[in-house]
């Protein structure tokens, strides 16, 4: 997995990546700000966790695999996450 918006009902929620691909929360905000070119305001940076699920998890519409959040725990690892809103002009 890398970087990457994930949706919630067709609707951009949030851009994550692997927290291990970035030196500090602030080098992902930048890619975040960068990637947004202005259309999404981008929250704060937190950390989850995410991993592969090979069916969707329930509530999540999707045929086949996917990432999603989860607890710490097997399989999982630590992700950066910055809500997204979309500026209205």
């Amino acid at each position: 997995m890398g970087f990457g918006m994930w949706y919630d009902g067709g609707n951009p929620s949030c851009y994550v990546a692997p927290k291990s691909d970035y030196k500090s929360p602030e080098d992902f905000k930048e890619e975040c700000i960068a990637e947004a070119d202005g259309y999404y305001e981008v929250g704060p940076v937190r950390e989850r966790h995410a991993r592969w699920f090979p069916v969707a998890p329930e509530g999540i519409d999707i045929d086949g695999g996917c990432y999603a959040f989860c607890s710490a725990g097997r399989g999982s690892f630590a992700v950066w996450v910055a809500d997204v809103k979309e500026i209205e002009e």
